[in-house]
């Protein structure tokens, strides 16, 4: 979403008006679009969806992929129960801990979901407890991929999953507790573009399945990247069709394991593109060699900037016709590494003027702070109507400091 809609821009403004600033907007419509554009390229395939809900979990979020049926991607025991209190069947949702503890294994357990294990002395322990059970292993293709270093979750360098070159260890240690594994999990990492990097590591987990008689599905992961940049494709579906869709049904056709699914969890391709962070031009400063714009946010609401250099597109709402002038985009936190963009070209930012940060549905409210005691943005849904509803309001300076002074 590197452009606006009118309608759009217009409910944008309208937002800030009415609800202040900063905030959060997410437009359902930009979710189900995205949701049916990949039901549309994996048709034909024994499908389920699930939504990796770290990207985004407010509340309509989450209500909207209970609506279009997908599943759920947890990954702690929060995570585990929201979904389960929003609606999800306890079938469509997989508990996929990062080096889980055992009370985090029991909790997941007694609630009779899925456990996704990654270790082989988890699975150990998960069959000491649970002989007879059925679980999912984690494997790791060594194939990683992703938008920055720090997102490849596969590889000789990640912590994520059991190495598929100790897939006879896994074997071992069914038999040893008469566990079924059912499923078979990778994830290689997230803002994927490259679909042939995408296949490359779905065979490793293909090839390694053969071994397994009793699968009920194979989860090759999410990661879908989208276009950032003005200058960005977006994925490029029909080699998607072409190198993942096709080869995936062929190779169903051919499993020892009968009535195989297949899986796929993504997140940021779902809501990136559905969100838009407005916020208020405070400052404009000329500095020596640079101009700055300072807003009313900063990186406690939008870290992925500063966290791993990714660009947002920043768009002047309020004066969007205006002359081309370069600025660093910053927030009002005390650290350098408090921008949303550098060095970049924007319609003339005044102060007063309402800026809209794109593509902020995913990775961004979930992983905002109160650092500086400055309180986490609103958020506004939008829904197929067009109609705004406040489904998370500001807290005040007021209500902040009274909730640390409760906790003395």
């Amino acid at each position: 979403m590197t452009e606006l809609t009118i309608e759009q821009h217009r409910i944008l403004l309208d937002c800030a008006q009415t609800q202040g600033t900063p905030t959060y907007v997410y437009f359902e419509e930009t979710i189900v679009r995205q949701i049916n554009k990949l039901k549309k390229h994996l048709s034909g395939l024994p499908l389920q969806l699930l939504y990796a809900m770290k990207a985004n979990h407010s509340v309509p979020v989450m209500q909207t992929m209970l609506r279009e049926g997908l599943g759920i991607d947890a990954v702690s025991p929060a995570e585990l129960v929201y979904a389960l209190k929003i609606g999800f069947p306890v079938d469509r949702v997989l508990f996929s801990a990062n080096n889980m503890t055992d009370g985090e294994m029991h909790y997941a357990t007694e609630r009779g979901v899925m456990l996704n294990v990654g270790e082989l002395s988890r699975l150990e322990a998960f069959g000491q407890a649970y002989p007879g059970s059925d679980v999912c292993v984690r494997l790791n293709g060594q194939v990683g991929a992703g938008h920055h270093e720090h997102v490849i979750t596969a590889g000789d360098k990640s912590k994520f999953g059991i190495p598929v070159e100790q897939v006879g260890d896994v074997h071992a240690i069914a038999r040893k507790y008469d566990l079924t594994i059912v499923g078979l999990h990778q994830h290689i990492g997230s803002g994927i573009m490259d679909t042939k990097t995408l296949w490359q590591a779905i065979s490793v987990i293909l090839d390694a399945s053969s071994s397994f008689e009793n699968l009920r599905f194979i989860n090759v992961g999410g990661g879908l990247g989208i276009a950032y940049r003005p200058d960005e494709q977006d994925l490029d579906m029909s080699s998607f069709d072409r190198l993942i869709v096709e080869p995936l049904k062929a190779f169903i056709d051919g499993h020892p394991s009968e009535g195989l699914a297949i899986w796929f969890e993504p997140g940021r391709f779902f809501t990136a593109q559905c969100g838009v962070l407005l916020a208020h031009v405070n400052t404009v400063k000329e500095g020596t060699t640079r101009t700055f714009a300072g807003t009313d946010s900063g990186m406690n609401h939008l870290v992925r900037p500063a966290m791993y250099g990714a660009y947002h597109h920043v768009l002047n709402l309020s004066n969007p016709e205006g002359p081309l002038n370069t600025y660093d985009v910053v927030g009002n936190i005390c650290e350098s590494s408090d921008f949303f963009a550098k060095d970049r070209e924007v319609a003339q930012l005044r102060e007063g003027d309402i800026i809209g940060v794109l593509d902020a549905g995913a990775y961004g409210m979930s992983m905002t702070t109160t650092y500086n005691m400055r309180s986490k943005p609103a958020e506004v849904w939008i829904d197929l109507a067009g109609e705004q509803r406040l489904v998370r309001p500001r807290r005040t300076v007021e209500e902040m400091v009274a909730q640390e002074m409760r906790q003395a």
